[in-house]
């Protein structure tokens, strides 16, 4: 979702805007992932894709050895072989940049949180702390630090 990546792998792609996917959550096992799970929902960022992009993107994510593709209606989305939850946190700059594409789209701290179930799954705090190795208060500031100039739309 961080436009910086996408447009090194794929130039010339465009930006949709943003979008909810129902029945599943975001997962972290050190890059990210989103699994089944009912009640929840992620928010995520939609992107209009050339074969040209979907062949780069691939490469980039692995498939189909690590990521594996799935579909929506017309969403494709890419999911872990081995899905899991929460089983290795991301690294501080991965999260940073997983959390400047939401920023890009113009998502909000609440979204990522409803993206990873904290309260439709009754997470705590200290869950949310645990599978994402930053207290609350980094959180916070990721979600508030001026955008950096070169996430500009």
């Amino acid at each position: 979702m961080n436009a910086t990546h996408m447009q090194e792998r794929c130039p010339g792609i465009i930006h949709i805007g943003k979008s909810r996917l129902d029945g599943f959550r975001l997962v972290f096992d050190y890059h990210a992932d989103i699994i089944p799970e009912a009640g929840c929902s992620v928010h995520g960022g939609l992107w209009q894709i050339t074969n040209n992009h979907e062949r780069a993107l691939d490469n980039y994510e692995g498939y189909p050895s690590y990521y594996d593709k799935h579909y929506e209606g017309d969403l494709m989305f890419y999911r872990m072989i081995d899905a899991s939850i929460d089983r290795e946190p991301p690294a501080r700059w991965y999260l940073q940049m997983v959390v400047e594409g939401y920023r890009y789209f113009g998502l909000t701290q609440e979204d990522f949180e409803e993206s990873l179930g904290v309260k439709q799954l009754g997470l705590t705090q200290a869950d949310l702390e645990k599978s994402l190795d930053v207290s609350m208060d980094e959180l916070n500031q990721m979600f508030s630090d001026p955008i950096p100039t070169y996430i500009n739309k």
